[in-house]
């Protein structure tokens, strides 16, 4: 078993909003992402299936509105934008990612605040 404390856990600014990588494996990854209000993501696709489970405020993706504890299943390859009026949060879970580890999905998160 392993625990993970969210309040010690990093802090990545991307331009999906702030991810917190929580766990990943070579079977699954998850982040919880902070949506600051205003966001606008546009379409755009992953190559592994994945999900979102919203647990603050709403969001549109694509032409479906989420709000808290919505869950939606997104498949891989499938075009998806983010939309976002007021602040919210949500969990992101990835089946089976490309990185393995959760060094590996932070080098990646790095990328994006140079």
């Amino acid at each position: 078993m392993e625990v993970v404390r969210f309040n010690e856990m990093e802090e990545f600014n991307t331009p999906e909003g702030i991810m917190k990588p929580l766990f990943a494996s070579k079977k699954i990854a998850i982040i919880h992402l902070k949506i600051p209000p205003g966001l606008k993501v546009e379409p755009h696709s992953h190559p592994k299936d994945g999900m979102i489970v919203l647990t603050k405020g709403r969001v549109k993706l694509n032409d479906a509105e989420l709000e808290a504890y919505d869950l939606a299943y997104i498949p891989a390859n499938f075009e998806v934008g983010m939309e976002c009026e007021e602040e919210a949060e949500a969990i992101l879970i990835s089946i089976s990612p490309d990185y393995k580890s959760l060094d590996k999905l932070k080098s990646i998160l790095r990328r994006f605040e140079k």
